[in-house]
């Protein structure tokens, strides 16, 4: 486990039902002068397809927006990445752009969507700590 620091907070995500490890989550690139960081998230495969990921994006918000006093959250995906993009959409955040094939993937190039959220601009989402889609947590 990596300890948060001024430039790097990771979480392990556990699914609140089993108590398995799903994957994982972090800030990264975080910038305390601007008050702005990246987000990335890997789930386990078999834990994809169960709306983890927009309630690990609404927690990984909690913590940036309360916790860290952040301003704004980027999100980079792969275009092609509809989950993710479907659940950064869910939980508020807006496509910025397009980087234009920014990426290297099985050997060709896919281009990559930036999508932001603004601490002004995030409601967090009712069911947190609810129970009701209940499934994940992240975890330090």
């Amino acid at each position: 486990m990596v300890e948060p620091s001024d430039e790097l907070a990771s979480f392990s995500v556990v699914e609140l039902a089993s108590q398995e490890l799903a994957g994982e989550a972090l800030l990264w690139a975080i910038d305390t002068h601007n008050r702005t960081a990246h987000i990335g998230i890997s789930l386990r495969p078999s834990f994809r397809g169960r709306g983890l990921g927009a309630d690990v994006l609404d927690t990984l918000c909690a913590y940036a927006f309360t916790v860290r006093g952040l301003h704004r959250l980027q999100v980079d995906t792969l275009a092609d990445n509809a989950s993710m993009l479907a659940a950064a959409e869910r939980v508020g955040f807006v496509r910025e752009g397009t980087l234009r094939s920014a990426a290297w993937v099985y050997g060709g190039r896919v281009d990559e969507v930036v999508l932001g959220l603004l601490a002004q601009e995030w409601t967090p989402r009712q069911h947190l700590g609810a129970g009701s889609a209940g499934h994940d947590a992240a975890r330090r």
